[in-house]
């Protein structure tokens, strides 16, 4: 391992204040202009942490659910429980915040532990913390954040241990893949190739290969294999979160017969959607940095073992583009087709490795070329300022991630403005909607405990035959055939009887019973 210089210290902190008062404008006009709750997985994400105490049939366990794995809800949790940091959004902000700054952190750390260029290390850090998609996703209650910090924590300390080889600093990198495998399912690949690579890293160092291995990959084993267990109680099925009516996989058979999975089996297709979503996401520079670094880095190590871990950084390119050719995943972007925004965000997952690839770029270049360091290093600093300017001369256009918010239109939408007109109208009782179908805001007012869906503990299904026994507000979605609470409604035959239309807008009703 090579020794850090007496001022990386200082350099770190410097660069966290940086990061800090950039992650706080940012909080600051994603809170103004109301993106917090752009996303509507946004507020299905706070929810979700709220629903451990506030929901008719409370509990941690009953409330974990499936699909989604659980860390990221319980994270959120103790600040969705406040109502005002739950109505505001500044639950998902507050903990995005502080893992942000976690994020840069394990970043610096890793560059630290790779690059002697001091210079180098700086401008990766600040490639990281100042690419915009990376400081909007902090901002919000969603999950991106949590499983970029992991992950990073997770490859710092990887690598740290195979310069050192110190145990605990390999279990502590096994506790970080745990929790990743429980925040997002992309861990559960990363999980599985750094055991491998530990197991073989430790062979050729002859460094108890078994032991390193068990060390590593058993907390994340054993939260995989939690997980798979609460599925087969809750749902008698392990694997429900990955086929069950609300998986992934479940929702893709309706895009794949409206003609909208047209990545799968298309490998052509698949590489054109998931490279260009990585460019709006990364940024040219950043992306042409990464594969000069990556093409020197090959170079250099040829057939290193241990230089096989730093390619798991980008893990997230092949695993993407082999989901979008076997049709698990969905990507729309403007490049794509057919054109849109959707899933745009898993584009983001391979940043840390681009960034990383991209400092090493920086380094190499200025060490083949002394005579002209200076100039070098002026470039890159002139081509960053360029590609900053460019993602904030149309943040709305340009920023993929605040581009996709737009394009869901949530603040335009129907059920945004009948949120408004519950918060301003709504003086208790229960309501019954599709959640499937409606993402209703925090800001509305509505406890948990108050909101009726299908799948309601107990009286979901009895309040579909029988409304007005339940349920005080109703709100239905005409244009969609597949809301529940609407198709409940038409064969009721006293609907008329004991409910009037309270608020409309296109397509969008809410009625209210009479009493």
């Amino acid at each position: 391992m090579r020794s850090t210089d007496k001022n990386s210290n200082l350099v770190l902190i410097v660069l966290l204040i940086s990061a800090c008062i950039t992650g706080l404008i940012t909080q600051y006009l994603s809170f103004s202009n109301e993106y917090i709750y752009a996303y509507r997985d946004s507020i299905f994400r706070i929810d979700a942490a709220r629903r451990f105490i506030d929901a008719f049939n409370p509990g941690f366990f009953n409330q974990i659910g499936t699909v989604w794995l659980p860390l990221p809800n319980i994270i959120l949790l103790p600040f969705a429980a406040n109502d005002f940091l739950w109505k505001t959004g500044l639950a998902g902000s507050i903990p995005g915040f502080i893992l942000y700054l976690l994020n840069i952190a394990a970043i610096y750390k890793t560059f630290d532990l790779l690059l002697k260029d001091k210079f180098a290390v700086i401008i990766g850090s600040i490639l990281y913390f100042t690419n915009p998609n990376i400081l909007y996703f902090q901002t919000t209650p969603m999950s991106e954040q949590l499983y970029l910090t992991l992950f990073s924590a997770s490859l710092y300390l990887l690598i740290k241990w195979i310069y050192e080889g110190n145990k605990r600093v390999l279990i502590c990198s096994g506790i970080a893949v745990a929790l990743a495998s429980l925040t997002r399912y992309d861990a559960w690949v990363f999980a599985l190739f750094s055991s491998v690579l530990v197991f073989i890293i430790s062979y050729k160092k002859k460094n108890k290969p078994f032991l390193s291995f068990i060390l590593f990959s058993l907390p994340a084993g054993l939260a995989v294999l939690w997980w798979l267990i609460h599925n087969y109680i809750y749902y008698k099925d392990s694997l429900e979160f990955m086929r069950g009516q609300f998986s992934t996989l479940h929702q893709l058979k309706w895009y794949e017969e409206n003609g909208r999975l047209l990545t799968k089996y298309n490998l052509l297709l698949s590489l054109k959607v998931y490279f260009s979503d990585l460019m709006l996401y990364s940024g040219l520079l950043s992306l042409i940095l990464a594969g000069i670094g990556i093409a020197f880095y090959t170079f250099r190590n040829k057939i290193n073992i241990s230089g096989l871990m730093l390619f798991l950084s980008v893990i997230a390119i092949p695993g993407s583009v082999i989901m979008l050719y076997l049709g698990q995943i969905i990507i729309e972007i403007p490049d794509s087709v057919p054109l849109g925004y959707f899933n745009s965000r898993y584009g983001l997952y391979a940043f840390p490795g681009i960034v990383l690839f991209s400092g090493l770029a920086v380094s190499y270049i200025a060490g083949l070329l002394p005579k002209w360091k200076k100039t070098i290093q002026s470039i890159v600093i002139v081509a960053l300022i360029f590609q900053l300017a460019f993602f904030l001369k149309d943040p709305v256009n340009n920023i993929a991630s605040i581009a996709e918010a737009e394009y869901a239109g949530y603040k335009n939408s129907e059920t945004y403005k009948a949120s408004l007109f519950l918060r301003d109208n709504y003086k208790g009782g229960n309501i019954l909607y599709d959640f499937s179908v409606f993402a209703l805001s925090p800001f509305c007012g509505i406890s948990l405990k108050d909101r009726i869906t299908y799948h309601t503990y107990l009286i979901g299904e009895k309040a579909l035959k029988d409304p007005a026994a339940y349920a005080k507000w109703i709100m239905v979605y005409r244009k969609s055939s597949n809301d529940k609470v609407l198709n409940a409604i038409i064969n009721y035959e006293k609907f008329q009887e004991y409910y009037n239309i309270a608020f409309s807008k296109d397509g969008l009703e809410l009625y209210k019973r009479k009493d």
